[in-house]
């Protein structure tokens, strides 16, 4: 259990989950934390066609100024907050076992 509350994944996963509550209830009402600090979906929003598919799911109904968002930004969201933590994980074990060559010589 340690392992998990070490890894990157699952507190982008905890991130992820916390910004789409705060979407849900109206403290992100423009988008700006859910869509536009995350640069994948910042350049999916602004590509007509990727957008137009992200806006094609099922709606729900949320705090923000136009009242509801498609689900498939809650999906993109967690899926590249994952991935940006599955990265940092893979960093940090490469690091980790990497051998030191200053202890060899």
């Amino acid at each position: 259990m340690k392992k998990v509350f070490k890894s990157f994944t699952f507190w982008f996963v905890i991130l992820a989950i916390f910004e789409i509550y705060m979407h849900q209830i109206g403290q992100d009402s423009k988008s700006i934390v859910l869509i536009y600090l995350n640069p994948v979906l910042r350049i999916i929003s602004r590509s007509d066609i990727a957008s137009a598919f992200m806006n094609s799911g099922m709606k729900v109904s949320s705090g923000t100024i136009i009242g509801h968002i498609s689900i498939y930004w809650y999906i993109g969201s967690i899926v590249t907050l994952i991935i940006y933590g599955l990265i940092l994980d893979g960093f940090r074990y490469i690091l980790r076992h990497i051998p030191n060559s200053t202890k060899r010589a």
